[in-house]
């Protein structure tokens, strides 16, 4: 592929990118890779058609796993090499560990998946062998993956009924440490080096719903942990929690949500902000100053500040500091409902997706720390969309016939 050269931020380095990049696409005969530029398709590599119900890389890239009927197998990124094959029917659900190392596996638990065998399993994608297996009777998208990594797949947890269990790979079975978390109903781990997990009790008739924040015990620790939270708030009226990390590890950013509206002003439930650092300095409802949902809460990759949209349509946007959690710059109001950073955090993309119509409005941070609106586009009918990783393209899906992405050059 050919080479442009790019300016980084703050800088007069350059960077060698690829000024062309492979897309993957999955159709009825299965997932292509074509190389692209911002023009057309130009060529069509060597992994082509081959049999994919589901596709997934690794965070870095550079393997891909495809899910098809008898199991999934794992590719080389760069050569389309298999190197892994496992036999798994039935697979609903993969994941990556952080760094590769890991594939999670989930299978129906039923004759059509895993039988009477566990349901869930990690493998060890070098060796081929797996490293731990459980049984995992339900299945939530939005609770996938139910095994978490550390960002240097150091630990792993899980969170089960009153307790979370963590694991110290590659010895899942012999390091292990359970923590005491009453009623804990989701989880998250920070993606830092020495993470914090996050966890969320709901609501019931006798108390608010808590989120809590906890050290991770060391392996050496008893197999039975109680600890006290390093932070802690309840949160009245709450069905369900998002939680958003900042890349460091440093704040969470907490969606909840709840299916009825107290104040009758929305047949969608209610949604609502909060903010807390793991230092314990900042503990918060984020203060919107415009009346209703939340539709998107984002952290800039460099982890410095937020931008939340939010209220009826059209929707604000506000960009706030992630030490104070206080308003810092507007970005004025529009159908937008959808937030993309672009890889070096000193881009962002607002975009108004599903039932709207498709803007898309490009902002580029300048050295005052002000946004500048830079270009506009329209992606209509998109399903999704994201920024290309060291590259200034931003991706869109479209589900229309003979026209299935968009691809946007931002600079």
């Amino acid at each position: 592929m050919s080479h442009s050269k790019c300016r980084t931020h703050g800088s007069m380095e350059t960077l060698e990118l690829p000024a062309n990049i492979g897309i993957l696409e999955r159709g009825p005969a299965g997932a292509t890779i074509h190389a692209h530029s911002a023009g057309s398709a130009i060529s069509r590599s060597v992994f082509s058609d081959i049999p994919a119900l589901q596709t997934l890389f690794s965070v870095d890239g550079r393997i891909l796993a495809c899910v098809h009927n008898s199991g999934v197998s794992v590719y080389d990124a760069k050569s389309f090499v298999p190197v892994l094959q496992i036999h798994t029917p039935g697979t609903v659900a993969v994941s990556f560990s952080t760094t590769g190392r890991f594939l999670c596996v989930l299978q129906k638990a039923s004759n059509l998946g895993a039988g009477k065998e566990k349901n869930l399993t990690v493998w060890e994608v070098s060796s081929g062998a797996i490293a731990y297996d459980c049984f995992q009777k339900a299945f939530s998208k939005a609770d996938w993956p139910t095994i978490q990594f550390s960002a240097d797949d150091g630990i792993a947890c899980r969170a089960v009924s009153n307790e979370v269990h963590f694991f110290f790979p590659p010895h899942f079975t012999t390091h292990h440490v359970r923590l005491r978390v009453e009623q804990v109903a989701k989880c998250k781990l920070s993606p830092c080096h020495h993470p914090v997990i996050a966890s969320f009790a709901p609501t019931n008739q006798k108390q608010p719903g808590k989120v809590s924040l906890y050290d991770v015990p060391s392996a050496g620790t008893q197999e039975l942990v109680k600890q006290e939270p390093k932070v802690q708030k309840s949160i009245f009226r709450v069905q369900d929690i998002d939680f958003r990390w900042a890349s460091d590890g440093s704040a969470v950013l907490i969606i909840a949500s709840s299916d009825v509206d107290m104040t009758n002003q929305s047949y969608f439930g209610e949604t609502n902000l909060h903010y807390a650092r793991v230092d314990g300095r900042v503990n918060c409802k984020v203060s919107l100053d415009k009346e209703g949902a939340v539709h998107e809460a984002s952290w800039s990759p460099n982890s410095d500040e937020f931008v939340v949209v939010y209220g009826v349509m059209p929707a604000k946007a506000t960009i706030f500091s992630a030490l104070t959690c206080e308003p810092i710059y507007q970005l004025g109001s529009g159908p937008h409902n959808t937030v993309r950073w672009n890889p070096f955090g000193h881009m962002i993309c607002l975009a108004g997706f599903g039932n709207l119509p498709g803007d898309l409005r490009f902002y580029d941070k300048k050295a005052d720390g002000k946004y500048k609106l830079t270009g506009f586009a329209r992606a209509a009918c998109s399903v999704r969309s994201c920024y290309c990783k060291f590259i200034y393209f931003c991706v869109c899906h479209i589900l229309i016939e003979h026209l299935n992405f968009i691809l946007i050059d931002t600079l």
